[in-house]
This record gives structure tokens, sequence and C-alpha cells, in this order.
């Protein structure tokens, strides 16, 4: 059985086997080019790290504008309902790839509100 998400490192985990996932996505990994650089890529997953690290244990740790940067990639390519929907099915993989547990499915349903709100802001049905 699977251990539940309890640290800085388990959300590493889950972010790097997330990024291995949208990179070979065929319906995502176009948003996530600019990532395809080593250096980029690592400073990208430490600011994830940190957003999931206050979402799920309130570390403080994230201190940026989660939907900034979302908006903008929306202006320049549309985001749609299934763009939302394959990221939410990527992102349960990653998670449920290595853990298991309070942690692991409250990760899983704040994501679902996070899309959630997004698809609102953006008009998407």
């Amino acid at each position: 059985m699977s251990k539940d998400i309890g640290s800085r490192d388990d959300l590493l985990i889950i972010v790097r086997d997330f990024y291995e996932l949208l990179f070979q996505s065929i319906e995502l990994k176009s948003f996530f080019k600019d990532f395809k650089d080593k250096e980029v890529l690592e400073n990208h997953l430490e600011t994830l790290v940190d957003f999931w690290d206050n979402t799920l244990f309130y570390s403080g740790s994230y201190k940026k504008n989660a939907m900034k940067p979302h908006i903008e990639l929306h202006q320049k390519t549309p985001l749609n309902s299934v763009h939302f929907e394959h990221w939410l099915h990527l992102l349960n993989q990653a998670i449920d790839k290595n853990f298991k547990g309070s942690n692991a499915e409250t990760m899983k349903n704040r994501a679902r509100s996070i899309a959630t709100v997004m698809k609102i802001k953006f008009a998407i049905e």
C-alpha cells in the first residue's frame, strides 16, 4: 500500500511525474514546451511544490499569483474543457502512482476546484 503525501519531497515526486506525463500528452504538450529547458523546468517545479505545499499544508511557502500565468496562457492559446479534464486526469495519475490517503485525495479535490474556478474565470463551459 502506498503512503500518503506528507512532505515537500513527496510533492516533488508528484510534480516531476506529472510533467513527464504532460510532455508526452498529445493534447497538452504544446502548452508546456517552454518547460523543456532543464533549468526552467527545475525552477517551475520548485514553484509548484511551493504552491501545493501551501495548498495542502498551509506552509506559507507560495507568494505568487497562481492565476496570472494561466490567464496569460489562455489569452495566447485558449484553453477548453477537454484541456482541463486531461490535465486533471494526468495529475490524478501522477498522485495515484505513488500515494494514497487523505492528503492525496485532498490534493485531487483541490485540483478539481482550481480547474473549476479557472474554467469559470475563462468562461469555459
